[in-house]
């Protein structure tokens, strides 16, 4: 018997070995995964349009080629397409994310008010179906409102000081993203109007105009829907303007020997002379607090806390005054400045102190320069502040009320001696407590136009 192969034998042999090879490289082209898309579920598109930001992977044999089309009542049209470089044999750029950003304008799509659907396909390199690839498909419904939200002013005309607050009301025509008063570049939010159903529109917001605010500054209603699309009204308000007084404080051996090196220390900074450190607490670490203050107090409650007047601190003596412009100085030489906003209040020292109004304890603890530090949420906007207590006797999100304890006066963080340093801040703009004290400018400035709704 002849045992060798001839050369049919080989050849099959060849045949069954390139076959094999063939399908050992290309069994990995029929992946059957197809890309994934990383889309919004829906979209508003107001009049200004908006950018859609799309993510493509595919981890198996790349991305062959993308599409977005749009769906709308008349008719449909490409508005994306990109096909990647790859071939049959080799396939794409696997697991390479690809991000896509389109344009979506209704003036140019000329897509009329309503809804839409984005189709959004991507195919891959894969030989399957054919060769066609695996296909992914994902509809992304769009809400299509070029019309802006009407905004109606809810009373006369607004008088409000330079650094002081105003109350307003108004109402909208449909629900919005945001809403408020503008003054200038800053937004102060508006909230749901007391005993009225949420769906009638009715809104209240506290503004401020701050003591930097340039003259004559910009004030009106605006809303914004969820579209993007922006409702203005013109709110009709007279600024008295005022000075604001400025005071030179000369600092001491005491002071800068006593309280800034432990300060220093708390807050991190390191600097060659006490006076060096000083200016950098002063300036730096100053401005990180204020920064912090910002985050801690930009979530107020929707609701209206407190009742009547605030209080002042209980058998207190105003020592400065609002907005103070403060010149340090060591001997003859200045060596800092600062803007003071509000009131240094003393009384005996380690002083009971209360609770100005009822609200929401937002923050509890060291705040820099501040020292022990209390922030108080009123609601809609309205926070006062509680700086250089010896002992802090409440907590974060603890509902305190009106006069209550919340700890005792100190002279913790940059202060030279027992007191406290008090502020309120209407949307996250310090205001003279003065007028928050008031009873009178209470029911005249916010009850009476609180009341006037229905």
């Amino acid at each position: 018997m002849n045992n060798t192969l001839n050369w049919k034998g080989w050849l099959a042999i060849l045949i069954a070995i390139g076959l094999g090879a063939a399908t050992f490289i290309a069994y990995p082209r029929f992946e059957s995964d197809p890309p994934r898309i990383v889309a919004p579920a829906e979209l508003s598109i107001g009049e200004a349009g908006t950018t859609l930001t799309l993510q493509f992977i595919d981890e198996g044999t790349g991305l062959r080629n993308l599409q977005l089309r749009m769906v709308h009542s008349g008719g449909g049209q490409v508005v994306f397409e990109e096909n990647f470089p790859g071939a049959m044999l080799s396939g794409g750029n696997p697991g390479k994310t690809h991000e896509v950003s389109v344009d979506l304008e209704p003036r140019a799509l000329r897509i009329a008010d309503g809804p839409a659907t984005l189709i959004v396909t991507a195919r891959d390199f894969s030989l399957q179906n054919l060769g066609e690839g695996n296909r992914s498909e994902v509809g992304i419904r769009i809400n299509v409102d070029t019309k802006a939200p009407r905004v109606e002013a809810g009373g006369g005309l607004i008088y409000i000081y330079r650094g002081g607050a105003a109350a307003v009301t108004y109402s909208v025509s449909e629900a919005t993203a945001s809403d408020g008063v503008r003054v200038g570049d800053r937004l102060y939010p508006g909230y749901p109007a007391p005993n009225t159903a949420p769906e009638a529109g009715k809104r209240v917001a506290f503004f401020a105009v701050a003591v930097n605010a340039p003259r004559n500054p910009k004030i009106e209603y605006e809303a914004t829907d969820a579209a993007g699309n922006v409702g203005r009204a013109n709110l009709r308000a007279r600024v008295f303007e005022r000075n604001f007084s400025e005071e030179r404080l000369y600092l001491s051996d005491n002071f800068f020997d006593r309280v800034v090196p432990p300060l220093a220390e708390s807050v991190g900074v390191s600097a060659a002379t006490n006076v060096a450190a000083f200016q950098l607490i002063n300036s730096e670490v100053r401005a990180k607090n204020e920064e912090r203050i910002q985050s801690l107090i930009g979530n107020s409650d929707p609701v209206k806390h407190w009742t009547k007047s605030f209080t002042q601190f209980a058998n207190s003596k105003v020592m400065s005054r609002f907005a103070e412009q403060r010149r340090y100085f060591t001997q003859d030489n200045e060596i800092s400045q600062a803007t003071h906003y509000g009131f240094d209040l003393a009384s005996h020292a380690q002083a009971s102190v209360g609770a100005a109004n009822r609200g929401r304890v937002v923050f509890a603890g060291d705040l820099g320069i501040y020292g022990n530090c209390v922030l108080l949420d009123h609601g809609m906007g309205m926070t006062s502040l509680y700086a250089h207590l010896t002992e802090i006797t409440v907590a974060a999100d603890q509902f305190v009320e009106r006069n209550q304890a919340i700890g005792t006066s100190g002279a913790t963080g940059l202060a030279g001696g027992d007191h406290l340093h008090f502020a309120i801040l209407v949307g996250g703009t310090y205001v003279d407590p003065l007028e928050w004290w008031d009873a009178n400018w209470i029911k005249s400035h916010v009850d009476a136009r609180l009341q006037a709704i229905h």
